[in-house]
């Protein structure tokens, strides 16, 4: 499943903490103090980090510090474990960066619950950034800018371009934006959106905009009332108020996931391609991920996003009707000559759709996820919990998950 890197100065801990790893699925990386587990962090890349407290030379508190401030690890989830149960010990670690906090002696149960919540959520406590008090605000000298209520950063906000931005010419240019395209009606496409936004949380936290030209579904399948919509944005230009943009996002989902929902009823108003990278980099300075629920039909605004896209997920249904009009949608988005790179997801809405080896054999292409029909999905979005959340053990949850860590 995952790999986990433990640093304790303890090697009888590190020996339990590898065997019970191991027995619940995962693989274990260990350090036996603070500078072995930073470097382990580096050149390893794990999907998450176990730190102890108390440690010779380097402290937990230090470890989690280092590895937040350095680019190469600050996307890491980092959960404390320490026999120091007491309420300033839990303040300390919250301050150095730590997402997590757990006390010794832990129970298998406890580690595992706690490991697979972070997996699920993701890296999303940045210190540094909370001191910021409005990530939109304009700037003045030497002042920094200010988020609005309920809204923290998970990335250094930029100065505002004084200039109209130019769009992106080439994939180095491109931003951390993933496009998802359902290549049919009823494939699921807003679901898989949906599931892979909550997803993508593990690397900091995403915002879910959805692109539909009407009553679109995102705010819905996460029990949410919209603040505002994508279509009040037509009129910011390159350069604009970086606080309006922000009071569109709706910020209310207990996850942390932003939400900028489609218009409540059919609109002509459409976002030109300016104006869309404009949105997209001010929104790149609070989020460590933007996903992109889009219609079927490649209109302007749907190219000029995947224009953008540095991932682009297609998803597929497991209709059979579909499978004939698959390679000419897909021949379609190729002749864009889009920069980013295209993700094939086979996504089941019933039991006994087509099988993988069929859309295989009809695609002549690897996919990058197959997603099992689950058949709890329906409850699920009748609650308003996105099966990732609902049903986070499921087979469905980690498969959206390994398909979050491609992009």
């Amino acid at each position: 499943m995952s790999r986990i890197l433990v640093v304790d100065d303890d090697t009888s801990l590190l020996q339990m903490m590898g065997l019970m790893l191991k027995r619940a699925g995962h693989t274990a990386i260990l350090a036996s103090d603070g500078h072995e587990g930073i470097e382990i962090a580096k050149k390893e890349k794990p999907d998450m980090a176990i730190i102890d407290i108390m440690m010779p030379d380097l402290s937990g508190y230090e470890v989690c510090t280092m590895l937040r401030k350095d680019p190469q690890t600050q996307d890491i989830p980092l959960l404390i474990l320490t026999a120091l149960s007491q309420h300033e010990y839990r303040k300390r670690a919250e301050a150095s960066g730590a997402d997590g906090f757990i006390t010794k002696p832990v129970t298998r149960d406890d580690l595992v619950g706690n490991i697979e919540e972070l997996l699920r959520t993701g890296a999303h406590n940045f210190p540094e950034l909370l001191e910021e008090e409005d990530l939109f605000a304009e700037e003045e000298e030497e002042e920094k800018p200010a988020p609005p209520p309920g809204f923290e950063a998970s990335a250094a906000p930029l100065p505002a371009p004084a200039q109209p931005v130019d769009v992106p010419s080439s994939p180095k240019e491109m931003l951390p934006l993933v496009a998802v395209v359902g290549l049919g009606s009823g494939v699921g496409a807003t679901t898989v959106t949906v599931n892979l936004g909550l997803g993508l949380m593990q690397f900091g936290r995403s915002c879910i905009l959805d692109f539909h030209h009407q009553a679109g579904h995102i705010a819905a399948q996460l029990n949410l009332i919209s603040k505002g919509n994508w279509a009040d944005l037509a009129d910011v230009e390159p350069g604009g108020d970086k606080r309006k943009i922000a009071g569109t996002l709706t910020l209310e989902h207990p996850s942390g996931v932003a939400v900028l929902a489609a218009p409540p009823s059919a609109t002509q108003v459409r976002l030109g391609g300016e104006g869309l990278h404009y949105i997209f980099n001010v929104l790149t300075e609070g989020f460590k991920r933007i996903i992109v629920d889009l219609p079927a039909g490649l209109d302007p605004m749907s190219v000029a996003t995947l224009q953008e896209a540095r991932n682009i997920v297609l998803v597929i249904g497991d209709s059979p009707a579909n499978m004939a009009n698959i390679p000419n949608a897909i021949a379609a988005l190729k002749d864009l000559n889009l920069g980013g790179e295209i993700h094939l997801v086979l996504n089941h809405t019933r039991p006994h759709g087509v099988t993988h080896e069929a859309v295989m054999q009809a695609l002549d292409a690897p996919l990058a996820a197959d997603i099992p029909y689950e058949p709890a999905q329906v409850e699920a979005v009748t609650k308003g919990l996105p099966l990732i959340m609902y049903q986070p053990s499921s087979l469905f949850s980690r498969t959206i998950l390994q398909l979050a860590r491609q992009l």
